[in-house]
């Protein structure tokens, strides 16, 4: 038995490969809502612009208009894209500022030579 520790086998050299993006469909849909559900070795996440009333139906419904179906590596990745995303948002718009209370008025002092 030899008492040398194991070399571990070497890691893959990061490669930069140039990549093209190309848009299919460059018509944006507004969301103001997000659903997120699970299945066994994906995420979905189902987007609506919002809640509508359904006459018909005598209630509420929200229309999901998008579904996106990620890994949960790929929801890790955009977790951390969209927080450095709101992070650069708050840099750029500053806070408002909060409201001032209103200054008081003060009632006007009755002068000592008027009579009641």
């Amino acid at each position: 038995m030899s008492n040398e520790t194991p070399t571990p086998p070497p890691q893959p050299q990061a490669q930069n490969i140039p990549v093209q993006i190309r848009y299919e469909d460059l018509s944006a849909k507004y969301a103001n809502h997000a659903l997120l559900n699970s299945g066994q070795e994906e995420l979905y996440i189902e987007f609506s612009s919002g809640i509508v009333m359904d006459r018909a139906a005598g209630g509420a419904i929200m229309p999901i208009h998008t579904r996106i179906a990620m890994t949960p590596s790929g929801v890790v990745r955009l977790w951390q894209l969209l927080g450095q995303a709101v992070q650069n948002f708050q840099v750029i718009q500053p806070a408002p500022q909060p409201p001032q209370p209103p200054t008081p008025i003060e009632a006007p002092v009755a002068d000592a030579g008027e009579k009641s």
